[in-house]
Parts: C-alpha cells; sequence; structure tokens
C-alpha cells in the first residue's frame, strides 16, 4: 500500500511538471505565450472584432498577463462550454492544462518578452468573400442601430426570396459589416410567411424575439461567428435545398460596446446544380413545462426520444436563457452501453454554439436519446434577471425560460428520412401536449 501511494504520487509529480516549460527557463510572451493566444484569442482579440480590447502585440497582452491568468486558470476564457474538447468536437477552443500553466508561469514571472526572433506570424485571417463572389447576395434593407450601452440585442431579419423553384445550396456565408458587435447570426428558412407577419406587426423588416424565431423553421442555413472560415465540408453527408417560397430569416445577436454602431449584414450564396443525395435530419429534445419557484436553485427538467432507424449524428446545438445552469444530452443503445453527446457544466446564454463532431457518431434504432436541463433562479446566479428573483414559467421573453437540443445529422438509411421527420414532429406535439396538461393542472390549483 505505502508502495503503490508513493508511487501515484510520483506519477502525480511527473504530471505537473510535464505541464511548464523547462526548469531554469520561465516562459516568455514570444516563444510561448504569443503563439497561445494568436491559436486561440485574437480571433476576436484584434482591431475591428468583437473583443473588447486587443491580444495582438506584447505590450497589448503584458498590461492584462494577471486578467489573462486568472480568467485562462477559472476557463472563463476562451469560451468554450462543453466538458469535451478537442477530442470530440472540430473547432475546439478550450486550452489544455500545459497552455494554461504556461500563461500563469508567464504572468507570475513578470511577463517577460523574449527574443523577437521567437515571435511567431500572426494567423491570416479571412476577409471579404471566403470563397470569392457568391451566386447571390442579399442584404438588410437599411442599416440596423445598436446602442451604446443596454443588454444584448436579439434582432431577426427577413429576407423574401421569392423563388418559383426550388435551390441547391453548397455553402453559405454571412458577412456582417460591423464585427465589433456582431456576436454570432443563424439564419433560419422560413415557408411560412410567419416571420414576414411578425415583421410588419413590427413595421418594417425586423423584429425581436429574445428566444427564438417565433416559428418553427424550415430549415437552418450556416452562419456566423468571429473567425468562422467558410468552407464546403464534405464530412457533413446531406446538402441543403433552398424550397421554392422559402424566406430567410437572419437572427442577428448584438453587443452593445459603450458607442453607438450601426450593422448591414450580407448573406452570400453559392448554388449547386447538383441536388442533394441526402436531405438533413434532426432529433429534438426538450421540455416546456417550466414553472420555476423563486428562490430554486436547481430547477430539473428532462426529456427523451426512441430512435426507430439507425442515425448518423453530425452536429450538437442546445438552449436555455439566462438563468440556465448545466445540461446534459447522452445515448442509450440497444446494447446497454451510454454514450456522452453533449455536456456543458456552466451554462451561458451569450455563447451558444453548433458543435461539429470530429466524427459522426451513429446510434442504431431502439437508441433512447435523453437530456437534462437545470436552472438556478436564487439570488446566488449573477446571471438572474431579477432581484429579488421571480417566478419564471416557459416563454420566449428575455425574462422567461426554455430548453432545446437539435442533433443534427441523417438518416443511415435514405428510406427512413420521412418516417424520422414523422417521428420527429410527432415527438414536438407530445412535448407541447405534456406541457400544456401540466399548465392546466397548476391553473386548476390556482396557480398562475
Amino acid at each position: 500500500m505505502r508502495y503503490s501511494t508513493t508511487l501515484a504520487g510520483g506519477v502525480l509529480a511527473l504530471g505537473l511538471l510535464s505541464a511548464l516549460p523547462a526548469q531554469g527557463a520561465d516562459p516568455t510572451f514570444t516563444k510561448d505565450v504569443a503563439p497561445i493566444l494568436f491559436e486561440n484569442c485574437t480571433t476576436c482579440h484584434r482591431a475591428d472584432e468583437v473583443g473588447p480590447f486587443a491580444l495582438v502585440t506584447y505590450e497589448d497582452a503584458r498590461k492584462r498577463a494577471k486578467q489573462i491568468a486568472k480568467i485562462t486558470e477559472k476557463k472563463i476564457m476562451p469560451p468554450w462550454k462543453p466538458s469535451e474538447g478537442h477530442d470530440t468536437f472540430k473547432n475546439a477552443r478550450n486550452l489544455t492544462a500545459k497552455q494554461i500553466a504556461t500563461i500563469k508561469a508567464w504572468a507570475e514571472a513578470g511577463a517577460p518578452e523574449g527574443d523577437a526572433k521567437d515571435l511567431p506570424k500572426m494567423p491570416d485571417y479571412p476577409k471579404g468573400w471566403h470563397l470569392g463572389k457568391p451566386d447571390l447576395v442579399i442584404q438588410i434593407a437599411k442599416p440596423f442601430t445598436i446602442p451604446a450601452e443596454g443588454p444584448d440585442i436579439y434582432v431577426h431579419f427577413v429576407l423574401p426570396l421569392d423563388f418559383k423553384e426550388d435551390k441547391y445550396i453548397k455553402a453559405v456565408q454571412v458577412l456582417p459589416s460591423n464585427r465589433k458587435v456582431a456576436h454570432h447570426a443563424v439564419p433560419m428558412l422560413d415557408g411560412s410567411g410567419t416571420a414576414r407577419a411578425l415583421a410588419k406587426k413590427h413595421g418594417g423588416d425586423h423584429y425581436p424575439n429574445f428566444g427564438g424565431p417565433g416559428f418553427i423553421p424550415r430549415g437552418f442555413l450556416p452562419g456566423y461567428a468571429p473567425g468562422q472560415m467558410t468552407r464546403f465540408d464534405p464530412d457533413i453527408e446531406a446538402g441543403i435545398t433552398l424550397a421554392k417560397g422559402s424566406d430567410i430569416v437572419l437572427q442577428m445577436h448584438y453587443h452593445p460596446i459603450g458607442k453607438e454602431q450601426t450593422d448591414q449584414p450580407q448573406i452570400g450564396i453559392y448554388f449547386s446544380k447538383d441536388k442533394p443525395k441526402r436531405n438533413p435530419n434532426l432529433i429534438l429534445l426538450g421540455n416546456n413545462d417550466i414553472y420555476i419557484p423563486a428562490g430554486e436553485k436547481e430547477f430539473k427538467r428532462t426529456d427523451s426520444f426512441k430512435l426507430g432507424c439507425d442515425f448518423k449524428i453530425e452536429t450538437a446545438w442546445a438552449h436555455m436563457h439566462t438563468i440556465g445552469k448545466k445540461t446534459k444530452v447522452w445515448a442509450e443503445l440497444p446494447d446497454g452501453t451510454t454514450k456522452n453527446l453533449l455536456q456543458i457544466d456552466d451554462w451561458d446564454f451569450n455563447w451558444q454554439d453548433t458543435y461539429t463532431y470530429k466524427k459522426p457518431i451513429i446510434l442504431p434504432k431502439g437508441t433512447v436519446v435523453k437530456s437534462e436541463f437545470f436552472w438556478d433562479n436564487s439570488a446566488d446566479n449573477p446571471r438572474n434577471p431579477f432581484n429579488p428573483p421571480k417566478l419564471i414559467k416557459w416563454g420566449e421573453g428575455s425574462t422567461d425560460e426554455m430548453s432545446g437540443v437539435i442533433l443534427g445529422g441523417v438518416t443511415v438509411s435514405g428510406w427512413d428520412e420521412i418516417g424520422m421527420w414523422l417521428a420527429v414532429i410527432g415527438h414536438y406535439f407530445e412535448v407541447e401536449g405534456i406541457a400544456n396538461e401540466a399548465k392546466k393542472k397548476r391553473e386548476k390549483e390556482g396557480k398562475k
């Protein structure tokens, strides 16, 4: 027992030592820290981008060395919410233990600059249209004004297309005109006319909606996030069909920066002559029975969906509002094994990404996909919009709450596409029905 304890201690010590630069040499900015910042931080933290300050030069980093060390050690930055990282998802932004230790040691050593010859070249960030001139460029009618102060803004711009026939898409790029305030963008397809009606109701070509678009999207197009590169991904099997009669609804998330700004985003579309061989599909999970009493520290809701066919998952996306605390999605396979799909232990509404798996996950027929969502409606939650806390219910408003997970992919067999869609739609109405019954029960009990 004594031997095994000593051995374990030695292994731990070796692990800690391996996370730091070579003994006797303090890490420097040019050799050790700049490569970390250039790879993970300067996408946002450079001129004319959404980061509040630049981290491009030594002086930029030196004056914030202690701050950088603190927020990277706490894993506040870079903003990467899933517990999974580089081994699971593409383009993961989480730092390794060695990188975090290097930044901390550099700050504690007084943030030395190092030899200029060791400084790596800054990344060549893409500008303009990444794939050349698009086949079609659409733009919102007039610049949208973002005030100097206030909460983050969610606005939906309606872009009517009026195509008389289906179009096939091989790539899409959203191009904000002002990346200082553009946090992210999500283009959706609406074939119902609902978005046009909502915009008309608000007197123009756009409407506010914090929680969602106010309609069930016919589909989604690739969106915008700082540093995102437009490309055709050969690993994503399904193509995109832009059905005739569809409108594009562009959800923009803006972040005020202390000075009034404007933005007039464009969407560039690259068409394909070939009809996609497969149609995208999804697994939709959520629970609308949300009634969170004031002071409730860990309110929980769950949902599950049983697969009626083999399904290949390629992307994952989760959604809650401001008092969301954590969420988890996993699959229970017919053979009794469990596969973790997505876990976020520190939910932040302002950092919602679509996560693409490095290797698509194939779930066999009979798999049960499960999800759980937690909220914190206590005074201890700094993201709580109410002080003191108030009752929070399901809704699309900024102080309401929601829950949702979308696992995007394709059915393994093309013959199962329609059946899968029918099952997903049926589950959606099942979730709605459960929430409505719970609401009726509360009303009978005198709860509003």
